[in-house]
């Protein structure tokens, strides 16, 4: 009784502590806001560890204070601290505030819901019995979070998933001030873009010592998630395996994993090295892009590369990395991109998939020669298609080859507000 009281503290003070409902609004909060407040589903938060999503649950709490909802009306719970039944946990807050939540309009927010067992089946039972409550669930496995909703809660849901700091973002909370228009500010953003790299989250903005980033990306981040996030979900979980996989990864962005030839070098069956990439994949620590084809069964049948979720986890083991790679890292990141091209001696670092295919090239130079864009020419005459892009290092612009036109993206532009 005395936990939920305190997690739940403004139903004695009738607001809620300022260092919780931090003052900074990330950018996604007015989307998250106008669904909370506009539409009855449930609304999914998920993303890596650290990324905010519990601050964004106390300013929808403190929004809610604002417009005048009583203290008494909301129920938050954490299952970060303890796993208790949601029925259970409503029972004891009707106890303690005398609330009828099978009456009353009534706000709960769950948090950590992934380490409930059978939670979506649960969340919808409340959903569909008790159109008095509202819910806002959060969770750091949005793999399993996804599956769960689309099995139970089809049309009862909006997931949105917030990620690690924009460039943007990052440069409002390192500077203290709006920073609305690119150009203007480029300078400033130039000067903090390679310590963005190295820590993307909220918390660590002000910190420059980098062993305690690393420090902090590693423990409360990545060791969080293999000895504890990992482990409470799935039976049967080689942590060690888990750790060398991180560091192989890691040290490697955009490597292609072949799962026959590293089974034998780890000395592991490939159907516990699948498993254990899939946790890793489920615990937003890597990211799996496939080497596109038309047909699903020969995209199958290609080797995929993994790169780290974020760039950030690359520096966790190295202080250094090639630099090429993080920028491919950081645009697969940005854009959230699921495929590759390799056909012979051609290779595209990225394909755009959306109602058209756009190749995309990264690299690490300020200035492009024809030679840069000569594999994006290839794939675009072969398969018909108008335009590429290319992010690199210099100055915004366009080159035009016949019909067929190359997007030049600055990579600081790109990560501006992704």
């Amino acid at each position: 009784m005395e936990e939920l009281i305190i997690q739940n503290e403004w139903w004695e003070r009738g607001e809620i502590n300022k260092q919780k409902a931090k003052p900074y609004r990330r950018k996604i909060f007015k989307k998250i806001k106008e669904i909370f407040f506009n539409y009855r589903q449930i609304l999914i938060l998920t993303g890596l560890r650290r990324v905010g999503k519990t601050t964004i649950v106390y300013q929808l709490i403190e929004e809610l204070l604002k417009r005048g909802v009583a203290p008494e009306n909301i129920l938050y719970f954490s299952f970060d601290k303890k796993i208790e039944e949601p029925i259970e946990i409503l029972k004891l807050y009707q106890k303690i505030t005398k609330i009828n939540w099978k009456k009353e309009k009534v706000y709960l927010f769950l948090d950590e819901i992934q380490k409930l067992e059978e939670w979506s089946s649960k969340i919808k039972l409340l959903y569909d019995t008790l159109p008095n409550l509202k819910i806002c669930i959060t969770g750091s496995a949005s793999l399993m979070l996804e599956d769960q909703a689309i099995r139970d809660l089809g049309g009862r849901y909006f997931k949105i998933e917030l990620k690690p700091l924009t460039l943007q973002e990052y440069a409002e909370l390192y500077y203290e001030k709006r920073i609305d228009n690119f150009e203007l500010h480029r300078l400033d953003l130039e000067a903090i873009f390679d310590e963005y790299i190295r820590k993307p989250f909220p918390e660590i903005v002000k910190i420059d010592d980098l062993e305690m980033i690393h420090e902090y990306i590693n423990s409360i981040v990545v060791e969080k998630i293999l000895g504890s996030d990992i482990p409470t979900v799935f039976k049967k979980v080689n942590i060690n395996l888990l750790k060398t996989l991180c560091e192989i990864f890691f040290r490697n962005p955009g490597m292609t994993l072949n799962i026959e030839e590293m089974s034998k070098k780890l000395h592991v069956h490939k159907l516990t090295l699948k498993e254990h990439i899939y946790y890793l994949e489920y615990g937003k620590l890597i990211r799996v892009v496939k080497n596109f084809r038309p047909s699903i069964m020969a995209e199958s049948r290609k080797l995929p590369k993994v790169y780290p979720f974020h760039p950030c986890f690359c520096f966790i083991y190295f202080a250094q990395a090639e630099k090429g790679k993080i920028y491919e890292n950081l645009v697969m990141h940005a854009w959230d991109l699921a495929n590759y091209f390799k056909s012979g001696k051609y290779e595209i670092d990225f394909l755009k998939r959306n109602r058209k295919i756009v190749p995309i090239e990264v690299k690490a130079k300020k200035e492009i020669t024809k030679k840069e864009i000569k594999n994006l020419l290839w794939f675009m005459e072969k398969f018909k298609v108008e335009k590429g892009v290319i992010i690199f290092e210099g100055k915004e612009g366009e080159i035009k080859l016949n019909k067929l036109k190359v997007e030049k993206i600055p990579l600081i532009k790109l990560l501006f507000n992704f």
